[in-house]
């Protein structure tokens, strides 16, 4: 048996550390910023770094300090565990909170699979344990008189000795049961073999006992439960939900102001061209700073003022200015300077600071530059039934038409892998393959015609780059997670636009409503009738027909590859089934995953095959690694017309940036 150093030795052996951002392994391990906290002081700004790594598959976290006034390099607090996931796969971003007196950096932080709170001195001179107990740390907060509250959650042994006890008796099978996953630690939180169930609205999760009141200590110069928790206390640690925020949440001034410029409410009908609000933050001064961002997730900072009403402008980037990946995460600000991660396609993340003039000045940058690995990164438009499509298309400079590869749903920020991070745009385009990620349209009245709308909106990118002599329409291939995997298989099933696809999450057929509609599912039965306005498939036959691609396989006629998430494969067996009897599918769980893939070496194989994949399929290459000599042969069995493709195939591929690039 290979043991875990002799495993970490070969992974170092098979790559080099990271030097560019164009390779699979590159992109697997960028780094993200997030946790932005200004001292109260005003002298420091903290963030968190995140660093997956293949070697060690997980995604440790470091905190830094960093001058406010930009008088010095960022100070190095430590490194404190991993990064911790929310039951969609998403990466909490960090959570840091500042004593009143600005002495002390206090972090809530996942080691050795523990949730508790740890404190630094601003000196940097490491992070000590402040409060841990038998539950998780939730969430916490301080006191304008420096007392720390804490929230937890029930005892691990607790949820343990729960999960222990349905494993024995027997899980009742209700509206809150999972039966996609396997109901005994089927899920991985915080790092731990778990189980889950439903909660709350659609797909969400959580553990066990999830429901159950939670614990509150007070916090005062280390003696914990040095006082009693009042309501006063409970809303200081209501968490912010920046996501779901609107014009109406902001002050009724700023608010106008927002309207007079004719920013667009989510929901509303937006016009292409409207700005809509990204985040907001006070200044001490009167003042606020507004962030709105365009269709195309490019995001400009303003400046309002009690004194005059108005929106300034105050810096702008072609990409996201926000407090982490996410493009609703506010930045901070202190001494008038503004503190955001700024991203974009051609911008891995980066920590700026801006100042009262707009000035941007980079303090942090963890990422490799890619300016010099030869791919050119452009926002294209175009026009679909009167309304204006967007994307951005990453290529080589090399002349010719390319085959393409595209992926639909939203492109913000750095470009890796579109959403849910699964096909490796940059590689591919470094291997000859133009990638181009299309935002989501507006929101049509049905599932169906957000579908067809997509669709659409795919055939009109090929056709304005082939216009462009950039792309081969003949070699297009498409993928796509949740809403883009929709897409992607409508796309499959009403064209043959695709020539391959490859989809990363479950698809609509019968299986996947019977495994839900049950009493206590009702949000399930709900949201299917008002996204896609049938019943069940006994009720709705013929809508289940149009819908589900599982109904209608004989309209698929090019390969699709399938890397879902242990939680949801079960959902779509019929479609695989049904494709894999027909020589046109291959399907690759991955144990524990949720729907989003977190473990970076789950993320480093979805992103490798992917790339694989379609340069076989687009380019009719197979790489020479004779481990993947099983890989590519079972692919060669696929396809509709196997005999043509195979003899067209080359056993090496070159670079398209350069052959000489190691």
């Amino acid at each position: 048996m290979v043991g875990r150093a002799a495993l970490a030795l070969a992974l170092l052996a098979a790559a080099s550390p990271a030097a560019s951002q164009s390779t699979v392994r590159d992109i697997t391990e960028t780094a993200d910023i997030s946790g932005l906290a200004a001292s109260p002081d005003g002298r420091w700004v903290a963030y968190r770094i995140e660093r997956p790594s293949i070697v060690t598959n997980r995604i440790d976290v470091d905190w830094y300090l960093a001058p406010a006034d930009g008088g010095g390099a960022p100070r190095a607090l430590g490194r404190l565990g991993t990064a911790m996931s929310d039951d969609a796969g998403s990466i909490v971003p960090g959570e840091a909170q500042w004593s009143p007196d600005s002495h002390t950096l206090v972090v809530r932080g996942l080691v050795d699979g523990r949730i508790a709170l740890w404190a630094s001195p601003v000196n940097g001179s490491g992070f000590q344990l402040l409060a841990d107990s038998d539950g998780d740390v939730e969430a916490f907060a301080f006191r304008a008189d420096g007392a720390l509250v804490i929230q937890e959650g029930p005892s691990r042994d607790a949820i343990a000795r729960a999960e222990d006890r349905e494993r024995e008796t027997g899980i009742l099978v209700d509206g809150s049961t999972d039966l996609a996953q396997p109901l005994y630690h089927g899920a991985l939180i915080n790092g731990r073999p778990a189980s889950q169930r439903f909660i709350g609205d659609w797909f969400d999760r959580a553990p066990l006992l999830a429901s159950q009141p939670r614990n509150f200590h007070i916090r005062i110069a280390g003696v914990s439960n040095a006082g009693s928790v009042s309501d006063a206390d409970k809303v200081l640690l209501a968490p912010p939900r920046p996501a779901l925020l609107k014009v109406a949440d902001l002050p009724a001034p700023i608010g106008a102001a927002l309207k007079a410029r004719g920013v667009c409410e989510p929901g509303e009908g937006c016009d292409p061209n409207a700005a809509r609000l990204s985040w907001w933050i006070r200044k001490g001064d009167g003042k606020a700073i507004v962030a709105l961002h365009d269709s195309d997730f490019r995001q400009s900072l303003y400046v309002w003022s009690a004194r005059d009403g108005k929106l300034l402008p105050l810096a702008a980037s072609p990409g996201q200015l926000s407090g982490g990946r996410a493009y609703y995460l506010p930045c901070s600000e202190t001494m008038g300077n503004v503190f955001c991660v700024e991203a974009a396609a051609d911008i891995p993340p980066r920590l700026v600071r801006i100042d009262r003039d707009g000035r941007m000045t980079i303090i942090a940058s963890p990422n490799p530059d890619p300016d010099r690995e030869g791919l050119l990164a452009e926002t294209i438009a175009w026009q679909v039934s009167g309304s204006r499509a967007s994307g951005v298309l990453i290529r080589p400079k090399i002349p010719g038409r390319l085959p393409l590869f595209i992926t639909y749903y939203r492109c913000n920020g750095w470009l890796r892998g579109g959403v849910g991070d699964e096909w490796p745009l940059r590689a591919l385009a470094a291997n000859g393959i133009a990638a181009l990620c299309i935002n989501a349209m507006p929101n049509a009245e049905t599932g169906e015609a957000r579908y067809a709308q997509g669709q659409e909106a795919v055939r009109g990118a090929i056709d304005l780059l082939a216009k462009r002599e950039l792309i081969d329409p003949a070699r297009v291939g498409m993928g796509g997670l949740s809403f883009g995997s929709e897409v992607t298989m409508w796309t499959l099933r009403h064209s043959s636009l695709l020539k391959a696809a490859s989809i990363a999450s479950v698809q609509l057929e019968p299986s996947y409503y019977w495994f839900n509609a049950r009493p206590g599912r009702d949000t399930f039965t709900d949201n299917v009738h008002q996204v896609w306005k049938i019943g069940s498939p006994e009720e709705s036959p013929e809508g289940w027909k149009r819908i589900s691609a599982a109904l209608d396989t004989q309209s698929i006629h090019a390969p699709l590859l399938m890397q879902l998430p242990e939680h949801e494969a079960r959902l779509s067996l019929e479609l695989f089934s049904k494709l894999a009897t027909a020589r046109l599918a291959e399907l690759h769980i991955f144990p524990f995953a949720p729907h989003i893939k977190v473990e970076p070496r789950q993320k480093f194989a979805a992103y490798q095959r992917n790339l694989d994949w379609f340069r076989f399929w687009l380019k009719g290459e197979i790489d020479s690694d004779p481990v993947k000599a099983d890989q590519h042969r079972r692919w060669s069995e696929l396809g509709p017309k196997k005999e043509e493709v195979s003899t067209a195939r080359t056993q090496r591929s070159t670079s398209a940036i350069s052959s000489s690039r190691k």
